[in-house]
């Protein structure tokens, strides 16, 4: 992937600033910011089970033909798990009932230690259901652990579907503007970042969704939330004019990801792969679900991109 460099960045900038839709979302970011800000306390405490969730002790979470897959989120940088009450109610109402979160701390321990915590937390999650398989929705930092997990630990064979939110798969220049040694693993070309991109091949067997952003001006440059290494062949949906915080706080982005995995979890009607010839071939079989109103295009007959979740709602 070709990384912009800062001397790229006026003309990206005045681009942006001759668009209505940028303040729009500039308006709508600093909303989401506000919001999380808000919640942000309240995760500082143990995430509690939602009442239909919780059961007595030694009784287990049976994952019948009926039940969907576990899904674990995983949140940023800086952030909890607070910030996903709008993602946790659109999966519970999609038929996800078991959701839980990972926290974690990008000051106390760098992604490679982060991801073997994250992996204990699957492995959990597994004996309790007694899923064969979870789901990882991942936001910015979050994104990166789920790969590194999958990749680095042996977690493709666990791992039904990744979806990244705003992650920066190519590493973003934002993170020269936070300490320690997590934020160095962010950069662009860091050996986190080489990494990842040496052993894609690990993680074929492995949905992968990522949804961009062209004002998410935490990842620079905002095509670094897409995820093109071939192996992955992933499905890159464009969240337009949505910030980096308001990707989890959109409904539409949230509707979005419940389809791509009800599509994993083979809910008939969730996708018609007769309007999409070439992509069903290219895929070989794997339905893909554009975002609501989104155009769709086959990127040079390798995989498809989903260009949409219009607007901000």
């Amino acid at each position: 992937m070709e990384i912009v460099g800062p001397e790229r960045w006026p003309a990206t900038v005045a681009k942006a600033l001759g668009r209505r839709e940028t303040y729009f979302g500039a308006g709508r970011e600093v909303t989401s910011l506000l919001q999380c800000a808000g919640r942000y306390p309240f995760g500082l405490r143990a995430e509690r089970p939602r009442r239909a969730e919780r059961r007595w002790p030694g009784e287990a979470e049976t994952q019948g033909p009926d039940r969907h897959s576990p899904v674990i989120l995983i949140h940023g940088y800086g952030h909890n798990h607070s910030g996903w009450w709008v993602m946790k109610k659109h999966l519970h109402d999609g038929g996800f009932p078991v959701v839980e979160s990972f926290d974690y701390s990008p000051l106390n321990e760098d992604i490679p230690a982060t991801a073997r915590r994250l992996a204990a937390q699957v492995e959990a999650l597994r004996r309790r259901t007694g899923s064969a398989q979870v789901h990882l929705i991942g936001h910015s930092l979050g994104g990166l652990l789920a790969r590194w997990y999958v990749q680095e630990l042996d977690g493709a064979a666990a791992v039904d579907t990744v979806v990244t939110l705003g992650t920066p798969h190519e590493g973003t220049f934002a993170a020269y503007a936070a300490p320690g040694r997590t934020a160095a693993q962010l950069r662009p070309n860091s050996w986190i970042v080489e990494r990842l991109n040496e052993t894609a091949r690990r993680a074929r067997s492995v949905r992968w969704i990522a949804f961009y952003s062209n004002v998410d001006y935490m990842i620079q440059p905002s095509r670094s939330a897409r995820i093109t290494h071939p192996d992955l062949d992933a499905v890159n949906i464009l969240a337009k004019d949505l910030g980096h915080v308001s990707l989890i706080l959109s409904p539409r982005v949230a509707r979005t990801v419940v389809a791509q995995l009800q599509v994993a979890e083979g809910v008939e009607g969730i996708a018609r792969l007769a309007d999409l010839p070439r992509a069903a071939a290219a895929h070989e079989g794997r339905p893909v679900v554009p975002a609501a109103g989104a155009a769709t295009e086959a990127d040079g007959g390798r995989r498809l991109r989903a260009v949409g979740v219009p607007g901000a709602h």
